[in-house]
């Protein structure tokens, strides 16, 4: 990395005269952020990662939810759900089938609607990162 000085009113990057500050600050940058290699997170005007997974939901209009509120009632239990990786940006959840009621067709992808509808109250993530499975400090049966 270059020093940016000012000599005679003109804005140098180590031997190259910029047009202006923007332009100085921006090869600054590029040499910067080429010598971090793949620690992005120690590069300029990009904020640390954090966790993205804040909860979801689906947004449906509200004379649907008011029929699917009258045929399911409110949610009184959670379901859990699993997430099974990234498919393009989004993360892709997984249902056990223990945990759905036993309905025809139509009306599981009705109640589906419903449960998503209502996801934060309804649907509770389970996984590694909650102390279930195998990896579990609260669990007393040993895994080899």
């Amino acid at each position: 990395m270059e020093q940016i000085v000012k000599r005679d009113g003109k804005i140098y990057y180590g031997n190259q005269m910029c047009s202006d500050g923007n332009d100085a600050y921006c090869r600054f940058r590029d040499d910067y952020h080429a010598s971090l290699g793949k620690e992005v997170y120690k590069r300029l005007n990009m904020p640390e990662r954090e966790e993205r997974i804040h909860g979801f939901r689906i947004y449906f209009s509200d004379e649907v939810v008011k029929i699917l509120d009258r045929e399911f009632g409110q949610p009184d239990g959670r379901i859990k759900y699993r997430i099974m990786g990234l498919v393009g940006i989004s993360y892709c959840r997984g249902i056990d089938g223990d945990d759905c009621p036993d309905y025809d067709e139509e009306k599981y992808f009705r109640w589906l609607d419903w449960c998503l509808s209502h996801s934060s109250s309804m649907m509770m993530r389970v996984g590694t990162n909650e102390n279930t499975g195998r990896t579990s400090k609260r669990l007393r049966t040993r895994y080899r």
